[in-house]
């Protein structure tokens, strides 16, 4: 019995060893006890990333093409003297739609823009595109002069032009206490050199419905300085501080309104055009239709109605019935009682 286990142990030992060589002898033929295999694995990955980024570029080609055929068609031309009389016609076009004979367009020489991959095109044959110029540069300076808001149309058609180009600077100049406008506006237009697009530049969209957002900021003149008003002394409260005259009604019916009795004094005559709160107490602002102006100070009266006071836009008086309140713009005969 024991030399059959003996035998067996011999066996398996030489079975072992068989299989313990067989396995020393697969790796050492592969590489893997050594740093051939690693060098083979680092080569497959390199040349996957290769491929990769081959396949990554070819697929991006066409998006590439695309996107520079769009550059061409949105260019002023292929060289900076058609490129300069292009600019300069759109321009002019855009003045004469908003009706500015008196503006001017004004451009300086093209200034050529080379490639920022020089360093990588220094060696080869990529040696010749290191010196092959990128795109081209015109500067341009508009000048005009008009109503605030014919100025802000005009930035709006040069900034959405559809030829390329960059706004670099806008000046504003009022003139005549704001009521005109000098603008002066320069900005660069980029050309594609030595590429010609046969499509025709067409504006996206009508101009006049895309400034429409911006005619509530064109309305209001931040530049215009209103004339000061003539300072009229209003009568003391004892008085009505215009002779009464028969009833005039607002709308062609009787005259009925808050805080005061029909004495026949024409209130709808008389329109709020300021309320002031300054530094030497508040002050109200009065016009007539026939011309004539109040300035009131607190106590002082026009018509039955007391002046007493200013919040905000609001001009608060004092009547027979009670505190009404006037907002800048309406006529004495729209007021409405205080806290409506």
């Amino acid at each position: 019995m024991s030399a059959i286990v003996k035998y067996l142990r011999f066996e398996y030992g030489i079975g072992a060893a068989f299989v313990l060589a067989m396995t020393l002898g697969f790796l050492s033929g592969s590489g893997r006890l050594t740093s051939a295999r690693a060098g083979i694995e680092e080569s497959i990955a390199i040349s996957t990333g290769v491929l990769a980024s081959a396949e990554l570029e070819r697929s991006a080609k066409p998006k590439r093409a695309a996107r520079f055929q769009s550059l061409v068609e949105h260019s002023l031309g292929s060289t900076a003297e058609t490129a300069d009389s292009a600019l300069r016609a759109r321009v002019n076009r855009v003045l004469e739609e908003l009706s500015l004979p008196d503006a001017s367009v004004g451009t300086s020489a093209a200034v050529i823009q080379g490639t920022p991959a020089r360093a990588e095109f220094a060696k080869g044959g990529l040696k010749k595109l290191r010196d092959e110029p990128d795109f081209g540069e015109i500067q341009a300076t508009v000048a005009a002069s008009g109503r605030y808001d014919q100025m802000l149309q005009l930035l709006y058609r040069l900034a959405s032009e559809p030829w390329l180009h960059r706004i670099d600077m806008v000046r504003f100049d009022p003139k005549s206490g704001g009521e005109r406008i000098g603008m002066s506006v320069r900005l660069t237009a980029l050309y594609i050199i030595g590429v010609h697009s046969t499509v025709e530049m067409q504006r996206e969209g009508d101009p006049v419905v895309g400034f429409a957002p911006y005619r509530s900021l064109a309305a209001a003149n931040p530049y215009f300085i209103p004339p000061p008003a003539p300072r009229v002394i209003a009568v003391p409260a004892t008085g009505p501080s215009v002779a009464p005259v028969a009833p005039e009604p607002v709308d062609g019916s009787a005259v009925s309104v808050p805080g005061a009795v029909n004495s026949g004094f024409p209130y709808s005559a008389w329109r709020l055009t300021g309320a002031v709160r300054g530094p030497t107490g508040d002050e109200a602002f009065l016009r007539c239709a026939d011309g004539s102006v109040l300035q009131l100070s607190p106590g002082q009266a026009v018509g039955e109605l007391v002046f007493r006071k200013v919040t905000f836009d609001v001009a608060e008086f004092e009547g027979s019935g009670g505190r009404v309140h006037v907002r800048i713009g309406d006529n004495l005969a729209q007021r409405s009682p205080t806290g409506q």
